[in-house]
């Protein structure tokens, strides 16, 4: 045993070491069919007549670190005895669940683990976050002193980061457009491959031998991860910054999980069905039905790639699929679940980019769109240090950093409806509708001038569906500040977005049920608002604000701002 190993009271001395052992590292990629570094590690044991064993490392205190929600920590607990079940069921594959306080355990954890296993490989997709990238360096490090390999693989976008270039080969797109059409024509000229896992030899397995902490069976997963979850909750309850109590006191996170729970069933399964039954029943509709936040128009995807419960190849193959099937070829449907790992996508490429279906085609460039972000990312990892990405820009304007302005935001207290109501929802749900997103970004950043970065923060904080990359991506469009944003004088009227996307006000009232009574006229009128909320006004007596500022004058003063940095 190495002195790693023998250093580490925990492990016990594995007597299996004749045994070839493999460890499959489970990070964001909680799935089995097209998991790239699942199927890669399945083939290679079976090749060599190994063994496999499977790992997920909570990090509680890096999660927090990287204000991950309740919601979504809850949303990886509730999938993880899932996951075992389809592992251990269909792979003869163990996944141990063992709780690391932060990365540096982990990678204590991991080098230990592995020298009293006599693992050879371990094997792990690729994260893209800084300190992922640092901690997946340490570990490669680590394990080389004992010729452990540790194999990564890109897994996270249909097509990985630095592959698409422009045409001189080495740099990256800066704006979308020629990107997603890049893009669309190399899926469109290559072939698919989904990776689909070999189980593995049940009369060669290897015992892997944990920490006494470790959870293997479903009951004990379940367990940890109740204990988890209430952990995680009263951490956040108990140890805020006096900044973070002022700003999160609001949120009741017992209703967040409730809706979660419910909004979100756990597992590869429930996420295959939500994207089966989207296709089927939205997509078709998706174009213009997608922007109205009172619909439930939007495939309710996002949580589950987040945690990778499904293969975003695998939406982008059906969303394919069904783009021929509208055209005519109705020989090929959508793939069942139990078999979708053999297909490949060989449509033709009239039948994508340059098809007249805009529904299902707005719907890939959305997946495109996830895979940008990602790119980017990896193209400037500063933006994980709050940097962004047009620097000169940024640190020309003066941000403000009022906190009752900030606090009226993320309470739901503008005096502006749409605002307002989409906050509520956040803060209720764990989940705000993509059109509502740009609304409240841009409410934030341009009406208040507020820096992008503080809300920025408070939406991973709230998100079930928060991740890096598409979080940044979306507050530095918003606040004219990131690649391909939006341009500095092209600012939302939220007013005007109400009227235009929830004309009758449904949204609006669901979630400020004070506001009943008024008209939707009156709400998408902020002349209308501050004339009937004011003393002696027609609806003086409902508890709701007068809008906060101004949008004309407000938008004026953020154009003037803007202009001082010579963009």
């Amino acid at each position: 045993m190495s002195k790693t190993a023998s250093a580490n009271d925990d492990y016990n001395n594995n007597t299996n070491a004749d045994v070839t052992h493999y460890l499959m590292w489970f990070r964001r990629d909680l799935r089995i069919y097209d998991n790239t570094a699942l199927a890669a590690i399945c083939e290679r044991a079976h090749d060599n007549n190994a063994s496999v064993s499977a790992i997920f490392l909570v990090t509680p205190e890096q999660l927090q670190a990287h204000d991950t929600s309740i919601a979504q920590v809850d949303h990886i607990m509730r999938t993880l005895p899932i996951l075992a079940h389809h592992l251990q069921t269909q792979l003869n594959i163990t996944l141990h669940v063992q709780v690391c306080q932060n990365f540096t355990d982990c990678v204590d954890t991991l080098s230990a683990l592995c020298a009293a296993n006599h693992i050879s490989c371990v094997m792990a997709n690729h994260e893209y976050e800084g300190n992922e990238i640092d901690r997946d360096e340490q570990l490669t490090a680590r394990l080389a002193k004992n010729d452990i390999a540790f194999m990564r693989w890109h897994d996270q976008c249909i097509l990985p980061p630095q592959s698409i270039t422009t045409n001189d080969g080495d740099t990256m797109y800066k704006v979308f457009t020629p990107f997603y059409k890049k893009w669309r024509h190399t899926l469109e000229v290559s072939t698919m491959q989904m990776h689909e896992p070999i189980a593995s030899n049940s009369s060669n397995r290897a015992k892997l031998e944990t920490s006494n902490e470790s959870a293997t069976t479903i009951q004990a997963i379940e367990k940890l991860g109740k204990e988890t979850v209430d952990n995680y909750q009263k951490a956040l309850r108990d140890d805020f910054s006096l900044q973070d109590i002022d700003s999160l006191q609001h949120i009741d996170m017992d209703t967040q999980l409730d809706h979660a729970c419910a909004d979100y069933p756990a597992g590869e399964a429930a996420a295959y069905q939500r994207l089966e039954a989207f296709i089927a029943d939205d997509i078709d509709d998706y174009d213009t039905a997608r922007d109205a936040p009172s619909l439930q128009a939007t495939s309710q995807l996002s949580a589950y790639l987040t945690i990778g419960a499904i293969s975003p190849r695998l939406c982008y193959l059906q969303a394919t699929k069904a783009l021929e099937k509208r055209h005519g070829n109705d020989d090929d449907s959508l793939d069942d679940f139990d078999n979708y790992g053999d297909s490949n996508n060989n449509s033709d490429s009239d039948n994508n980019s340059d098809s007249d279906n805009n529904d299902i085609n707005r719907w890939i460039s959305e997946l495109a769109w996830r895979d940008f972000y990602r790119h980017v990312l990896v193209e400037k990892p500063e933006l994980v240090r709050h940097k962004a990405y047009k620097e000169d820009t940024d640190t020309k304007i003066n941000w403000s950093y009022n906190n009752d302005d900030f606090m009226a935001w993320c309470t739901g207290m503008t005096g502006v409806p749409l605002v307002d109501a989409a906050m509520r929802c956040l803060n209720a749900t764990g989940f705000m509708h993509n059109r509502l997103r740009m609304v409240t970004a841009m409410f934030l950043t341009k009406d208040l001038l507020i820096d992008w970065r503080l809300g920025e923060r408070y939406f991973n904080q709230q998100l079930i569906d928060g991740d890096f990359a598409s979080n940044n991506g979306g507050w530095q469009w918003s606040a004219s500040t990131g690649t391909d944003s939006a341009p500095y004088f092209r600012i939302m009227n939220p007013f005007s977005q109400a009227g235009s996307h929830d004309p009758k006000a449904i949204f609006i009232k669901t979630w400020l049920p004070e506001l009943e009574d008024m008209p939707a006229s009156i709400l998408h009128s902020e002349d209308k608002m501050r004339k009937t909320l004011k003393k002696g006004g027609q609806f003086a007596y409902i508890n709701y604000p007068a809008p906060m500022v101004e949008h004309k004058a407000a938008r004026q003063l953020a154009i003037a701002e803007f202009k001082k940095t010579n963009i």
